[in-house]
């Protein structure tokens, strides 16, 4: 290239295009060495700037374009590692079967194949290693980096914990769950639970789609994070109940939902003995071989003691769950055995007939004695509640009658020591059941009892916001068993006003579908002490308000305050009752939220609810309509 003697250093760009392009032609001339005029210069040194800006921007653009094809990949393997995840955690059915947890395997493998090809699109790009020096570009690149590194360290935690579940399940059989494999999994779930949490990292610096894709991946890590706690606390309280530090007993109520109190009444009853993993069912028998003359020794609230103390809670099997707590249920019913038998139980066990269908789906129809033909999932409810009463008078002896759930428990738990059963169905199944109160239990150590109110088990009302909780139950007052012909729904009008209070009327209402004109009978009645017609359904409502609400005539009960009322229905005939609640101060930081518990009937109860704000923006579905068979969480963003 041509130059000139004694040049200045900007001089190929200080002329002008035309002369730095006859320079590159290595074209001699000459230069007049004159006077440059102070805007000559300036103009000089502007055109210098631009040329200089433009060379920049081109080989910006240039970078820019050489650098959209590995982002675009990387950003596409992402996605799919999201939606994959995503997918997978919605879809709770994976882990209760062989298949399910081998295409649970091969997403796992899916995802962290994505996350790797996304960190290879990215690392090995030169363009975007030469825009990574600038400040901004390059913390893009290094949190694309950290989030696809961070997806394939989900992913292969998530490997090793599938890893445990599978030696798990292959190492336990029947009604045997082998002890050391669970302790391994529960070594694997903490550690699991640590790792993840500490992939939760802040979106500080990313913005646009990567910054939404750091956002994603941590919710979904949240929510992984959550469930892991939520399997420790699990399998902490399972390796003691099944006889991890010595032998367990627990009494098991079967509760029939064809006479509701809060649960089913109480009308058979077993006895499950644990022990290095393995759990049996020795006996199973009618409540009536257990009556007591005079109450056993639990002292009740008083506000338990005022509203269910006439229904003799510690003395009558069949009302011992009237009240929603069944912590205090359990303690009166281990109570209540001791006394009966002499016998001390480590803990008690509530399962009404949806939780006996669902170990009936595991384990197949069942004999029991009795009942002249198999039992299974499709025909438990309308056999065990409905056939079995067909003909029986008024007075027949119902011994027989009484011990049908308890022999359905024990013939499906015996049934699971030859039959194979998957072990994460089982306890798929268990979790479902609790979630909608058809399966309780209470524990007579308290640590362990702590541990299953945490997990919702304990089927006590206040696990949750008690400020925000509501409860509601239709509970038979005869020995009739019409409770298999009643539908129940709830309605809720929500209204806040300019403060922040929630007003809120929940009506109630209640039908009875059973036949008209039936014989007097077992099922039907009348017990000529509350019903004198046969068909005559006589329901007391109870309702359970917030506590620190006002709730008219209500009274503190269960955590909660209940208000109630009752009514009569024929044949044919339904009703309804409003109870008004007003929350104060219900907006919290810019949300109201409401807890709603159900109550375990055959038929889940029908709930909606509409929320009416006048003046406030509202974030969320204003109505709701849903079947109510486990707990209801609503949550809304409030805002003027």
């Amino acid at each position: 290239m041509y130059r000139h003697q004694k040049q200045h250093r900007w001089h190929l760009a200080r002329h002008g295009p035309i002369h730095l392009y006859r320079h590159w032609r290595t074209v001699h001339h000459g230069h007049h060495r004159k006077f440059i005029r102070p805007e000559v210069r300036r103009r000089n040194r502007i055109v210098a700037l631009v040329v200089s800006l433009f060379l920049l921007t081109v080989a910006l653009i240039a970078l820019a374009a050489f650098s959209y094809g590995p982002l675009n990949r990387a950003r596409s393997d992402l996605q799919m590692a999201h939606t994959i995840i995503e997918n997978d955690l919605h879809n709770k059915a994976l882990l209760t079967t062989a298949g399910g947890r081998f295409q649970l395997q091969q997403d796992i493998g899916a995802v962290s194949t994505a996350a790797d090809l996304a960190d290879q699109s990215i690392t090995n790009s030169t363009a975007l290693r030469i825009l990574g020096v600038l400040p901004v570009i390059g913390t893009q690149r290094h949190g694309l980096i950290q989030l696809s590194t961070d997806v394939e360290e989900a992913a292969a935690t998530g490997n090793y914990l599938l890893g445990a579940i599978n030696r798990l399940v292959a190492a336990s059989h029947g009604t045997t769950v082998s002890l050391p494999e669970l302790a391994g999994l529960e070594y694997f779930v903490v550690e699991g639970r640590l790792h993840l949490a500490a992939l939760d990292r802040p979106t500080g610096g990313l913005v646009g789609p990567i910054g939404a894709a750091r956002s994603e991946f941590d919710q979904q890590d949240a929510k992984l994070v959550r469930l892991l706690a939520l399997s420790a606390k699990t399998i902490t309280f399972a390796r003691p109940f099944l006889g991890d530090d010595g032998p367990q007993t627990y009494l098991v109520a079967g509760e029939n939902n064809a006479e509701m109190r809060d649960g089913g009444a109480v009308l058979s009853l077993d006895v499950l003995t644990s022990s290095n993993g393995t759990f049996t069912i020795a006996q199973d028998a009618s409540y009536g071989q257990y009556t007591l003359s005079s109450p056993a020794d639990v002292t009740l609230p008083a506000g338990t003691q005022k509203i269910f103390g006439a229904y003799k809670p510690t003395q009558e099997w069949p009302d011992v769950d009237a009240t929603a707590d069944f912590a205090l249920t359990g303690e009166s019913m281990r109570a209540m055995w001791a006394e009966a038998t002499g016998q001390q139980v480590n803990g008690v066990i509530g399962i009404d007939l949806p939780g006996v269908i669902s170990l009936l789906k595991l384990t197949g129809p069942v004999l029991v004695p009795g009942i002249g033909q198999p039992i299974n999932a499709s025909n438990a409810a309308d056999i065990l509640l409905n056939r079995e009463y067909i003909g029986d008078t008024v007075n027949d002896p119902q011994n027989a009658r009484r011990d049908k759930i308890a022999a359905v428990v024990k013939a499906a738990v015996d049934r699971m020591r030859t039959e194979h059963v998957d072990l994460d169905a089982f306890a798929s199944a268990l979790s479902r059941d609790v979630e909608g109160r058809h399966l309780m239990v209470w524990s007579a150590v308290p640590s362990t009892e702590s541990g299953l109110a945490s997990l919702d088990a304990a089927g006590t009302l206040t696990t949750g916001d008690r400020d925000r909780s509501f409860h509601v139950a239709v509970e038979n007052s005869t020995s009739d068993k019409l409770d298999y012909f009643v539908g129940v729904g709830v309605k809720m009008d929500v209204t806040v006003d300019s403060s922040g209070n929630a007003l809120i009327n929940t009506t109630i209402s209640v039908a009875n579908h059973a036949l008209p004109g039936q014989p007097p009978s077992y099922q039907y009645g009348p017990d000529d002490v509350n019903a004198f017609t046969p068909g005559q359904y006589v329901a007391r409502i109870f309702f359970w308000g917030p506590r620190g609400a006002d709730v008219p005539d209500s009274t503190p009960e269960s955590g909660l305050q209940l208000a109630q009322s009752h009514f009569s229905l024929l044949p044919g005939q339904h009703n309804l009752v409003t109870f008004a609640t007003v929350i104060p101060d219900a907006v919290v930081h810019g949300r109201l939220q409401l807890h709603l518990i159900p109550q375990a009937r055959l038929v889940p109860d029908h709930f909606s609810l509409e929320l009416h704000a006048p003046g406030w923006t509202i974030s969320g579905p204003r109505s709701v309509s849903k079947k109510w068979s486990d707990t209801i969480n609503l949550d809304w963003g409030l805002s003027r």
